[in-house]
C-alpha cells in the first residue's frame, strides 16, 4: 500500500504543478503517456525492490517482465492518463501481487483522497475494514460503465456488438479502470465492461473484488487467469457484483 500512496502524493502534486504544461506522447496506438507516468512507475518500482526480488508486470514496461514467472506484482503507475492530463480526478493507480491462484492489491485513487487495499481475507478503504452494503435497482434504471479506447473501436463495436447496452438506462465512461472500478467496489456502480484490457490494470481490482464477491470475468462470465490477461487478452472484462454481473452476462450472449 505504501507504493500507492507515495506515488499517488507525487502524482497529485504534479499534477497541480504541471498540467497545463505536460508533455505526452503515445507509446501505441491510442494510448498516452506523460512524465507523470514514469516518474510515478519508478516511485513504486523503486519502493517495491528495496523489499522484494519478485518480478514486475508494469504497463510503462511490460517488455522486460517474463511471463512465466509465478510470483510476480502488476503496476499501473497512472490509470487514466487521459484525466490526469486534463486535470480531472478521476483516474487512479495500482499494485497487485499475484503468487499462483491467490493475490493481494492495493488502488488508489488520489484526487478523491480513497485508498482501498486487501490482504488475504479482509478489505481496507482508507485504513478501515470495509464491508459492503450494495443494493441496486433493476438493470434498466442502472449505469454501466463503458470503457473503450479510439473512436474507430466505438464506431465499430456499436456497430456490431454492443446491442446489449440498450438495457442500461445510462452509460458512463472515464478513461480508466481503476477509478470506475473503486467506484463499484463501493456500490456507486453497480459494473462495467472495459474492451482489451491487460492485467496490469486491472490485478489490484480483481484482488479486491475477489474478497468481496465481484465477479472478473470475459464476456461468457469464465472466471479469468493472469495468463489470459498477460499473454491472451480477451476482448472484454466484465467486473461487477454478482447479480448485476449474471444478467448481463447472459444479455451479451443472448
Amino acid at each position: 500500500m505504501s507504493a500507492v500512496t507515495s506515488a499517488g502524493k507525487e502524482l497529485i502534486d504534479f499534477q497541480a504543478k504541471n498540467y497545463k504544461s505536460l508533455e505526452k506522447w503515445n507509446k501505441f496506438e491510442a494510448g498516452l503517456v506523460t512524465q507523470a507516468d514514469l516518474k510515478s512507475d519508478e516511485i513504486i518500482k523503486n519502493i517495491i525492490k528495496k523489499r522484494s526480488n519478485f518480478g514486475i508486470l508494469s504497463e510503462e514496461s511490460r517488455e522486460d517482465f517474463n511471463p512465466e514467472l509465478d510470483k510476480f506484482f502488476c503496476v499501473d503507475p497512472l490509470c487514466g492518463t487521459v484525466p490526469f492530463s486534463n486535470n480531472l480526478n478521476t483516474w487512479g493507480l495500482t499494485v497487485s501481487f499475484f503468487s499462483g491462484d491467490s493475490s493481494v492489491g492495493a488502488i488508489g485513487c488520489p484526487g478523491t483522497k480513497e485508498y482501498m487495499h486487501c490482504d488475504e481475507k479482509n478489505v481496507y478503504l482508507n485504513g478501515e475494514i470495509y464491508k459492503p452494503d450494495i443494493e441496486f435497482p433493476e438493470m434498466i434504471d442502472m449505469t454501466l460503465c463503458l470503457e473503450i479506447e479510439q473512436g474507430k473501436n466505438w464506431h465499430e463495436l456499436f456497430n456490431k456488438e454492443l446491442s446489449w447496452v440498450k438495457n442500461f438506462s445510462y452509460i458512463n465512461s472515464f478513461a480508466s479502470a481503476v477509478y470506475p472500478g473503486l467506484q463499484i467496489i463501493k456500490g456507486n456502480l453497480p459494473i462495467m465492461a472495459i474492451y482489451k484490457i491487460s492485467l496490469e490494470h486491472v490485478g489490484g481490482l480483481i484482488s479486491i473484488g475477489e474478497k468481496i464477491g465481484i465477479k472478473s470475468t470475459d464476456k461468457f462470465g469464465n472466471k479469468l487467469k493472469t495468463d489470459n490477461l498477460i499473454d491472451d487478452v480477451p476482448d472484454w472484462f466484465i467486473f461487477g457484483w454478482p447479480e448485476v454481473h449474471e444478467s448481463l452476462i447472459k444479455k451479451i450472449n443472448k
